[in-house]
């Protein structure tokens, strides 16, 4: 795989858990919030710290490869 696109599958993939986790949770505890736009169930929201989370893990990882 190139190395460019290792950091980009593994932020989407933090992202993918981060989602199926919110999902879960939402459905286990029965809360919805009111302003669900995303399939009835993420907000904006949800959606970026999402996105935050996964940039900061991936930051996070690549920094550590780097300094091993």
């Amino acid at each position: 795989m190139h190395p460019k696109l290792k950091p980009i599958v593994y932020g989407l993939g933090v992202f993918a858990v981060y989602a199926v986790l919110t999902y879960i949770l939402r459905f286990a505890f029965n809360r919805a919030p009111n302003d669900a736009d995303i399939l009835g169930i993420y907000s904006t929201n949800d959606l970026l710290i999402g996105v935050v989370v996964a940039i900061v893990l991936t930051f996070t990882h690549e920094r550590k490869k780097r300094i091993k």
